[in-house]
């Protein structure tokens, strides 16, 4: 062969080498690169989601231990405000601080009353003591966890029998005639 067919040949061979290789990359190579840059891009996109679960995780975490440790708080919370009117609670609490006092309730009256967001219930109490034990009665019914406000009292002097149209001077040890409403309140 010549030295000329030899070069031309040579020539062929490396433009066909080139046109292969520049083939190869535009068809293979350079979606390969393509598509390596999309998973690269989604798996930054998952690592910031596993991040931003385990950030949720353990926020998560924090609020159950939070809500466990706070157990006694939302005990409490639920018997001073529970979802219940729960009548015979609050008459059970009238009566046992009665009891304690030695006071009689001569009359205990209930009516139930719906608000928006919450209802209460109204509760009237006549009850007969001399003017110390009311107060004491009432700072006991303060000291219960139960919210219970007090709306209105009404007070008659008892006069005895033998003392009528006569005057009478009245002592702390003298027995009153006590009529209070209070109202509680409940979730509706």
């Amino acid at each position: 062969m010549r030295e000329t067919t030899k070069q031309n040949l040579s020539i062929l061979a490396i433009t066909i080498l080139i046109a292969g290789s520049v083939f190869v990359f535009i068809h293979y190579i350079k979606p390969a690169i393509a598509q390596r840059k999309v998973l690269l891009a989604d798996i930054n996109e998952m690592q910031e989601k596993i991040k931003m679960l385990q950030d949720y995780k353990s926020k998560f975490d924090i609020l159950v231990q939070t809500y466990q440790s706070a157990g006694n708080d939302i005990e409490m919370i639920k018997q001073a405000l529970p979802n219940e009117a729960q009548t015979a609670q609050v008459l059970s609490i009238f009566d046992s601080i009665s009891k304690k006092l030695g006071i009689s309730l001569t009359n205990l009256t209930f009516s139930n009353q719906e608000q928006n967001d919450y209802n209460t219930l109204t509760i009237k109490v006549d009850l007969t003591t001399t003017y110390t034990n009311f107060k004491i009665w009432l700072s006991e019914i303060e000291k219960e966890l139960r919210l219970i406000d007090l709306n209105k009292i009404s007070i008659k002097v008892i006069i005895p029998s033998g003392l009528t149209g006569k005057k009478a001077t009245i002592k702390s040890s003298s027995l009153l005639r006590f009529t209070v409403d209070f109202t509680t309140y409940y979730q509706s």
